[in-house]
């Protein structure tokens, strides 16, 4: 692997960060938001434990002492950092790596940081091959079942369409009325959602 580091090429595998506390805890800052799911790396204090463990901003966390915290909350995660008294592991990816991944359909997991990289050709094959098949198969049972209900329905629109819009101005109204007064209320809380920022210092 050093020498593809020296041709420039940078390996996309996780990165095990074993961080051992010091007097100022570990030096990071973990951060979530609510507009894209897991848990970043916001902010790694220089010459820290958790710079010195190789962490660095913008990193993912996947796993902590080997338990995959992906899907769970922010304080939940806080609490598998903190279950150690003087040490963590954390699997992290950077952005690239965690793109490389989502791509492939891979959960990185500790086995990876040894070099263990899954690599796409084997993957992408038996991924096109299965989508094939099953596109092709539900498109022709699809096609001549639309075709006469599309015919039928042209027949059938205009009288339909002419009574319901005699019939309905004042429900419709009322409909919008109802909807203009429960956009007024939510209003507020989405603006309180934009917010929803956590950030735990380490």
């Amino acid at each position: 692997s050093v020498n593809q580091d020296l041709n420039g090429q940078k390996e996309l595998c996780p990165r095990l960060c074993h961080l051992k506390k010091g007097p100022n805890g570990y030096g990071f800052n973990l951060h979530s938001e609510k507009s894209r799911p897991g848990q970043f790396i916001r902010s790694v204090d220089p010459d820290s434990p958790a710079s010195r463990a190789g962490l660095r901003p913008q990193d993912r966390l996947v796993e902590v002492n080997g338990i995959n915290v992906e899907g769970l909350r922010h304080s939940e995660v806080v609490s598998h950092i903190k279950s150690r008294e003087n040490e963590a592991r954390l699997l992290v990816v950077d952005p690239e790596t965690d793109d490389y991944f989502k791509k492939l359909g891979v959960t990185p997991v500790e086995e990876h940081t040894k070099g263990v990289v899954p690599q796409p050709m084997t993957n992408g094959s038996a991924q096109t091959q299965l989508n094939g098949g099953s596109t092709s198969s539900s498109h022709s049972d699809l096609q001549s079942p639309g075709k006469e209900s599309e015919d039928g329905d042209a027949e059938k629109k205009d009288p339909f369409e002419e009574s319901g819009l005699t019939l309905s101005p004042t429900a419709a109204e009322a409909k919008e009325k109802v909807r203009a007064k429960r956009v007024k209320k939510r209003a507020p809380q989405m603006d309180w959602n934009k917010k929803r920022e956590i950030f735990s210092n380490f």
